[in-house]
């Protein structure tokens, strides 16, 4: 697990308009935004989007920013972008339950190959919650307090929708051995 060390000085900076701040803040949070925006959408085009749209308002809000954890701050942005596009499309019609298994998405932008496999598995058997909070922590590095925060949720509710959550994981992995081996 990876923590995000931002420095206390960066969005004060950011808010006055040094891009050299913006820069080396998003350089330091893109990679755990990203997986979290991925967890979200499905759609790496789409996570590419709100990404883009996250780092836009983060530039432009920065001077609202209150001291706190700015990480945390960063992905409370993305889920509120994420939320607001759901809103705005409709439900599309699925046809066939099985489609939500033939996703497919780049992995390039995802570097650690443990967590490009986790990733993939999330996508398959976890809800969008569940991907939300495995993710955030995994990637992210983020407490279990700190998800309960961004994700307004009480942290015994975070707590055991992770462990389900990492139950099923294992129980896809140990399924797939099963049918790797047998099949």
């Amino acid at each position: 697990m990876n923590h995000v060390f931002i420095p206390k000085d960066l969005l004060p900076k950011i808010a006055q308009g040094n891009k050299d701040a913006f820069e080396q803040l998003y350089q330091l949070t893109y990679k755990p935004v990203f997986s979290f925006l991925l967890s979200l959408t499905m759609n790496q085009e789409d996570a590419n989007d709100l990404l883009q749209e996250t780092y836009l308002r983060v530039y432009g809000s920065a001077h609202m920013y209150q001291q706190g954890n700015p990480m945390a701050w960063i992905m409370k942005i993305g889920k509120n972008l994420f939320l607001m596009e759901k809103r705005k499309k409709k439900p599309e019609p699925v046809s066939n339950p099985e489609i939500k298994h033939e996703v497919r998405i780049g992995w390039d932008s995802v570097e650690n190959a443990e967590t490009r496999i986790l990733l993939e598995q999330l996508f398959l058997v976890l809800t969008e919650e569940e991907r939300e909070i495995v993710v955030m922590h995994v990637t992210g590095g983020f407490r279990h307090r700190e998800i309960a925060e961004i994700l307004n949720m009480p942290i015994g509710t975070v707590l055991v929708k992770y462990n389900r959550a990492m139950k099923k994981l294992k129980k896809s992995a140990k399924d797939d051995t099963k049918g790797a081996i047998y099949g």
